[in-house]
């Protein structure tokens, strides 16, 4: 009997879960289609490239989307359950308000795993992918911040600047780079080779091709073409473009770790990077949390209105999403420990949704 019981609450649950997420990613959609119309219209963007666009986008709406799927499906599936009188029969038939919730209870804690890895095996990529469809389609609508952001400057010397187009993290490769060396506003030289990888025995970069332009000041120019493999030493390190040319939410937690890492050995503080780190397992703490509070908002309040539910439900997302933010707002400015700025708000929900669940009468 008890097993057929938790079949059908999970039959309820997964059912208003689906239906709140599609609502959840239908709202998301819309709204950021409005958003976007314009840049849609003022550039040559394909409709593949649309369809593309939103498909990496999916699963980031997805991630965020579910914490709050997660709530309002567990308050709608009890408070369904109690308005067909069915919490009054299974309580008279002698079992307790607190093992019915036991089934949600472990899909709560499944979730934490599902939500951790859905986000660093599938979010992550697709959000380095949408990336660099808007580096190619939205790059005129963007703001100057955001192109840098990909396309990096950087002066190596008084009279050197480094152009790089594009630089992956992944491999520690810069492509389309251009070494110039200016005097009185004047280039003197120019060094241009389609990819430069950091190489880890030498600490220095590698230029597999690369074609070199002298005295461009004068008529007397000279070009040289480089085919094999040459060394340059550089003031700087993959550590110095990855920090200037990717977001921290297009790598996954491993990555990220790592680059931490690196970070570390290199001594630079940048809370930015540890606070995101440890944003990503916090993050996906939250669909337990919100499973746990929907079970107290539903068995705290048990003949409340739907409507009402739905109100509580929408308050309490509001003011979760509000901490977190708040928290990694004050972690980014250094005022707390990065692990403190995105668990603070952990702790409390799950410290006030723990005792509101645990002081249920059953």
């Amino acid at each position: 009997m008890i097993k057929l019981l938790d079949r059908y609450i999970i039959n309820q649950f997964v059912s208003k879960f689906i239906g709140s997420m599609i609502a959840f990613l239908t709202i998301f959609i819309i709204v950021d289609v409005i958003d976007h119309l314009d840049k849609f219209i003022d550039t040559d963007i394909t409709r593949n490239e649309i369809f593309k666009y939103y498909f990496h986008t999916l699963p980031w709406y997805i991630s965020i989307g579910m914490p709050m799927a997660l709530l309002l499906s567990t308050v709608f599936s009890l408070g369904l359950l109690q308005k067909r009188n069915e919490l009054t029969a299974i309580k008279a038939s002698g079992i307790s308000l607190k093992r019915v919730t036991i089934s949600l209870i472990l899909i709560g804690f499944l979730s934490i795993v599902f939500s951790f890895y859905f986000e660093n095996l599938v979010v992550a990529p697709s959000m380095h992918k949408r990336a660099e469809i808007e580096l190619e389609y939205f790059q005129s609508a963007r703001s100057k911040r955001a192109v840098k952001s990909r396309e990096i400057y950087r002066q190596v010397e008084k009279n050197k600047i480094l152009y790089t187009k594009r630089f992956n993290f992944k491999t520690n490769t810069a492509h389309n780079i251009s070494l110039q060396t200016f005097e009185n506003n004047n280039i003197l030289s120019r060094l241009d080779a389609p990819t430069m990888s950091w190489d880890e025995s030498t600490e220095k970069w590698r230029l597999p091709v690369s074609r070199v332009r002298t005295d461009l000041a004068d008529d007397n120019r000279k070009f040289q073409l480089f085919e094999s493999d040459s060394l340059l030493t550089l003031d700087f390190t993959p550590v110095d473009l990855t920090a200037q040319s990717v977001k921290p939410e297009e790598m996954n937690y491993w990555e990220l770790d790592a680059f931490v890492d690196r970070l570390n050995i290199n001594g630079i503080k940048d809370p930015r990077w540890v606070v995101n780190l440890h944003f990503k397992p916090a993050f996906a703490f939250s669909s337990f949390i919100m499973i746990l509070f929907g079970l107290s908002l539903s068995v705290q309040r048990p003949r409340s209105s739907m409507a009402v539910g739905l109100g509580v439900s929408i308050f309490v997302i509001f003011l979760y999403y509000g901490a977190i933010k708040f928290g990694q707002s004050m972690g980014y400015k250094g005022m707390i420990e990065p692990w403190l700025s995105v668990w603070l708000g952990n702790f409390i929900f799950l410290l006030i949704g723990g005792y509101m669940f645990m002081k249920t009468k059953s």
